[in-house]
């Protein structure tokens, strides 16, 4: 019980370190016109001590990124207004996030999508109340949960070849399980573990089979 209070003690810090290097949601990131907006949900649990992040799996039907790991999110809208509306909603209709459950830190900086025209906006968020995730079939084919400190998990850190609009390329992710979170996802995976203060091992190729 002693190391379990420990780790939810070192979990704590790291989230408030996290905190400390978001922006305030006040400060809308700047939207280059000729790039989408499009915010998205980085919800963690702080409530654990591995502090793991909400990812869904994408339907193979999707015409944008079919079957990859991504965030809850999507399309900025003018009734969103902010970006942190539009990722709460998106993150709603996608996998039944209930937004009284989540509480909001700030803005990661935001990533650049440039085969697609997008630019990521990911909101901060840790879960504040139960809640068991549901996916929207249409959009959504599952989801999991990634733990972002390292010391808690057996995901590795990999290299894998993947198919892309610009042919075949070699790319890092992470690989839990059959789940291999790469591109956008793998950034932001990467800015919140830099946020949390953890530190990265060089990515092992791994054959594909």
């Amino acid at each position: 019980m002693a190391e379990d209070g420990t780790l939810r003690s070192a979990a704590s810090r790291a989230l408030r370190q996290l905190s400390g290097t978001l922006t305030p949601l006040a400060e809308e990131p700047d939207r280059p016109a000729d790039l989408r907006a499009a915010g998205v949900l980085a919800l963690i649990d702080g409530r654990r001590s591995e502090l793991p992040l909400l990812l869904e799996r994408r339907s193979h039907g999707l015409r944008s990124h079919p079957g990859q790991v991504g965030l809850p999110g999507g399309s900025l809208t003018e009734t969103d207004g902010t970006l942190w509306r539009a990722a709460l909603r998106e993150a709603e209709e996608e996998l039944a996030v209930p937004p009284e459950a989540v509480r909001l830190l700030g803005y990661l900086e935001p990533v650049v999508i440039t085969h697609s025209g997008f630019l990521m906006v990911p909101a901060v968020a840790q879960v504040m109340l139960d809640f068991t995730p549901r996916a929207d079939p249409s959009e959504v084919s599952g989801w999991f949960w990634l733990p972002l400190l390292q010391a808690h998990t057996g995901v590795q850190d990999v290299v894998r070849r993947r198919h892309t609009s610009r042919g075949t390329l070699l790319v890092p992710g992470y690989l839990q399980g059959r789940d291999f979170v790469w591109g956008a996802a793998r950034v932001v995976v990467d800015r919140l573990r830099r946020g949390l203060g953890e530190h990265f091992p060089e990515p092992a190729p791994i054959r594909e089979r």
